[in-house]
């Protein structure tokens, strides 16, 4: 009898993986039934301008310009509606449409390092057309490109719903869903372009001029019993943007909403029937959630999410230059305080921040700023002009990208650390802010 050598047994264990359908040991697959409604995320529409009228601009190279219209409407002006911009942009830079100089821009911008395993440089249809203008009622009208392929003159022309009417009404979805249509779009993902026919609603902005588009559409698995919605973070791409998840058990039965503070994001850990899950992402190409499953062992385990350690990072601070590491900080409360330009509750925030760092000590209390990326000389202006004597570090000075580690995706947005390294609440602003930390730190009464 011939011995079964060692590199045999390997490969009849990777083949009994990929016959299970798992890659890694730890790693769990489920698949996904995809749901045509807004189920239990918020609805989130998106704006869509009308195209630049300078041609000479880069994002009028990009967008998309149908050759006609359909009959019945008059002032016309053309826009596109994007569902994957990372995409678009880096399928436009390889095609010659933008220039070296806005591609990096852009990326700068974005805090974004391209993945070229996740994108294509060919064309894919990440763009839908679409025509605005008034009907002879004078009333407004738009015509969507939905066969996506740049002829608007067989397309239905309707009356999109008011946007603040959407949100004003007692039930936003069904008010949502009295324009939704159906759009064929492309999506890049494994390596290749797949298309995808996407309920859409569309409603508008008279204040404004602004189209926006919500995709009514997500995805579910189950695991357990329990069911997990899962659903593209930003546009309709996981790979780009990573997703948002919900559990059943979390839906609350008089609104059948999940509330912002349990929605959980690519990274984040679940707890079902004492199982710990880490949501890994999903892979498009077999419509599979992928999940790990964690140890239950006395090792820290890193997350976002309040009762678990906070990621470590290290930066620069702004104005010194000096190394910031959030290890320095061990054995005090910290409060990672993330701001950009432009924003107008983190500038009226600062006094807060002020008021609480004067009634602290430095032993017991520090605060970090991360700022997202922008005009050093304003973000100089800032600090002065605010007065912010805290540590500040610009976010790109970290190379594990703290925005995108820290799943950071609006502003302000804040994290109280403990001193032994773990989150112990999320987005304290204002009083409630100020009266928990002086509380911890037993600092009451120090005015």
């Amino acid at each position: 009898m011939k011995p079964f050598r060692l590199h045999q047994i390997c490969i009849a264990l990777m083949l009994l993986y990929a016959a299970s359908g798992c890659t890694r040991p730890g790693e769990i697959r489920l698949p996904l039934s995809e749901k045509a409604e807004f189920g239990p995320f918020d609805i989130a529409f998106k704006g869509a301008a009308v195209n630049p009228e300078n041609e000479s601009s880069p994002w009028y190279r990009l967008k998309l310009h149908p050759a006609n219209a359909p009959e019945g409407m008059s002032g016309i002006e053309y826009g596109s509606l994007d569902t994957d911009i990372k995409q678009s942009v880096y399928q436009g830079f390889h095609s010659g449409l933008v220039s070296p100089e806005f591609y990096q821009a852009l990326q700068d911008a974005w805090v974004w390092e391209p993945d070229t395993t996740l994108l294509s440089q060919a064309h894919v249809k990440t763009m839908v057309a679409f025509a605005i203008g008034k009907n002879e009622a004078g009333e407004t009208v738009v015509a969507v490109d939905t066969d996506n392929d740049l002829d608007l003159a067989d397309e239905k022309i309707f009356v999109p719903a008011d946007i603040d009417s959407i949100y004003g009404s007692g039930d936003p979805d069904s008010a949502a869903t009295a324009n939704i249509i159906d759009i064929y779009v492309e999506q890049f993902s494994r390596g290749k372009k797949k298309g995808l026919t996407v309920p859409t609603s569309i409603a508008y902005d008279s204040g404004r001029g602004y189209i926006f588009a919500a995709f009514a559409t997500y995805s579910e698995a189950v695991y357990k019993g329990s069911r997990i919605a899962v659903k593209p973070l930003q546009d309709l791409s996981y790979d780009n943007y990573g997703l948002q998840a919900v559990l059943s058990d979390d839906i609350y039965p008089a609104t059948g909403k999940v509330p912002w503070e349990k929605m959980l994001y690519s990274g984040d850990i679940m707890d079902i029937d004492g199982d710990l899950l880490r949501i890994k992402g999903v892979d498009t190409k077999d419509n599979a959630l992928i999940l790990e499953r964690i140890p239950h062992s006395g090792t820290d385990i890193y997350s976002n999410q309040e009762g678990f350690k906070a990621y470590p990072f290290n930066g620069k601070e702004f104005s010194s230059g000096h190394g910031i590491s959030l290890e320095d900080y061990r054995g005090k409360y910290v409060l990672l305080d993330f701001w950009a330009l432009g924003c107008g509750p983190c500038l009226r925030e600062f006094s807060v921040l002020k008021e609480l760092y004067s009634r602290t000590a430095r032993d017991r209390f520090e605060i970090i700023s991360i700022i997202c990326p922008g005009d050093s000389a304003s973000i100089t202006d800032i600090i002065r002009e605010y007065g912010l004597v805290w540590p500040q570090v610009m976010a790109d000075s970290d190379s594990r990208n703290i925005i995108g580690t820290y799943n950071v995706t609006y502003y302000p947005a804040t994290f109280l650390i403990g001193p032994d390294g773990k989150i112990i609440k999320k987005d304290l602003r204002g009083q409630a802010l100020v009266d928990k930390v002086l509380a911890l730190t037993g600092e009451t009464d120090k005015e």
